[in-house]
């Protein structure tokens, strides 16, 4: 059986009509489309056209694509961490990868910039970017799906679900003539454009204004560089806003935005871990903030920076083991008349976040509204996800509260929990409500709101962001 592509450029085609870039170089024919296609999204630049399209990528030029890739589908920004997980690369794009979940190098910390990139690494790569995009639920290859492929046999094991993606959901195929798929075979730049492109199209949502790329430098609280991709959107007004923003006609420039975050206003003194408090607005509400506003502001990385010092995230349970400690908080639960009384939760958190911990519980304990908290989830080391990156439990910095009526809803439409219906549960968390506000007070992210990738997580609350 051969597979072929169906209408993925013609897609492109019907938004309208664009300027056509200047190529140095020039892509194949066939390519021209999806290539515009990649440029007018900013996943490429004008640049990428100073090779030939032809000649086989780089892996440090496909990871940039990829990285674009990833931000522009998430529309979150994008940012280094201090600590280079590579040897061989300073480049910003393999350590942002690396930390988005997209690469893991050959576990001695090399990266190979300047080496090539086969057709099967390529798949492997791609499908760990858009499961840590938040958009894949779970994916069983379909029966037949490599029937008629002659090379099949040579696609690696570890490869194989990866390939097998790439062709169920139509962002690759064999070749036209024979079916044959040729794992084996480097990448091209046009390849990589024209996957990246399809991916967009699958995956991304479309947008009214031009998409704009920038690296903005900052330093975290250790004077330590700290490079963020920073995607914005020019809309119609003229006001260029932060690109998860797209969608909203009044969101503020993000020129003003990044001016006034910088200006120091918006803190009320410091948690013990050296975390800004929020300060109220005039409604006495603190902002509940987006992930990729901690990203752009250079907060995400000061925050890593506090948990994990100079040292790299933890990659086993032993060494993560040794940065917990347990705590035990005082809450509200309600008897069987739903009287409320005083008990308590115990669990394990990161030791850096300790007396944060016991001070937003206190807090929430203390108010008038006694607001029910009958379970709790914190640290607990699981396997990494398929995308190779951790969940932020692993790392004692995320607190599930009240699972069950507090349900989790991704994009895929799975769901853990059972509902979430504030008004009519005590024990859903409303976004004004004190254990959302009180979170938010002391720097921590709400997954009711905190991402753009479509994954709505009521439950969770987490200090990193994700």
């Amino acid at each position: 059986m051969k597979r072929v592509l169906i209408c993925v450029l013609a897609v492109m085609l019907a938004a309208g009509s664009v300027i056509t870039p200047a190529f140095a170089y020039d892509p194949s024919d066939w390519a021209v489309s999806a290539v515009e296609g990649a440029m007018r999204l900013s996943i490429i630049s004008e640049e990428y056209s100073q090779k030939p399209y032809q000649d086989p990528i780089s892996r440090g030029d496909f990871i940039n694509v990829a990285v674009n890739l990833y931000a522009t589908i998430t529309a979150e920004n994008v940012s280094t961490h201090s600590k280079n997980p590579f040897l061989d690369t300073n480049d910003p794009f393999p350590n942002m990868a690396y930390y988005a979940g997209l690469v893991s190098g050959d576990g001695e910390g090399h990266f190979f910039p300047t080496g090539t990139l086969t057709r099967q690494e390529m798949c492997k790569i791609i499908t760990s970017l858009l499961d840590a995009a938040g958009v894949l639920g779970p994916y069983f290859p379909s029966e037949n799906v490599f029937e008629g492929m002659p090379d099949a046999g040579d696609i690696a094991p570890w490869a194989q679900n990866h390939v097998a993606f790439m062709l169920d959901n139509n962002l690759m195929a064999g070749d036209y003539e024979t079916g044959a798929f040729r794992p084996n075979d480097n990448v091209t730049r046009e390849e990589a454009a024209i996957i990246a492109y399809r991916c967009f199209i699958a995956y991304g949502r479309d947008f009214d204004g031009q998409i704009q790329t920038a690296l903005r430098q900052t330093r975290d609280s250790k004077g330590n560089t700290i490079q963020t991709l920073i995607k914005t959107i020019t809309l119609s007004s003229g006001a260029t806003v932060a690109l998860a923003n797209a969608d909203d006609p009044n969101a503020p420039d993000i020129n003003q935005t990044l001016a006034s975050n910088q200006g120091g206003s918006g803190s009320a003194g410091y948690a013990p871990s050296g975390t800004p408090l929020q300060v109220p607005d005039e409604n006495g509400l603190y902002r509940l903030k987006t992930y990729s506003e901690t990203l752009a502001s250079g907060e995400a990385a000061e925050k890593e920076a506090r948990v994990f010092g100079d040292g790299g995230k933890y990659t086993s349970a032993e060494e993560a083991d040794a940065h917990m400690t347990e705590v035990t908080v005082k809450v509200w639960k309600l008897d069987d008349s739903g009287n409320p009384y005083a008990s308590t939760l115990t669990f394990r958190i990161n030791s850096v976040l300790k007396d944060d911990v016991i001070a937003i519980f206190d807090e929430i304990y203390n108010s008038p509204v006694k607001a029910p908290l009958k379970d709790v989830t914190a640290y607990g080391w699981r396997n990494a996800m398929s995308s190779g990156t951790y969940s932020d439990h692993n790392y004692g910095t995320a607190i599930d509260l009240n699972y069950n009526e507090n349900y989790c809803i991704y994009p895929s439409g799975a769901v853990v929990g059972t509902f979430y219906d504030p008004a009519s549960s005590v024990y859903s968390f409303p976004e004004d409500g004190i254990v959302v506000q009180t979170f938010a007070k002391y720097g921590w992210l709400w997954g009711g709101n905190a991402w753009v990738s479509g994954t709505v997580d009521h439950m969770h609350f987490t200090y990193l962001g994700k």
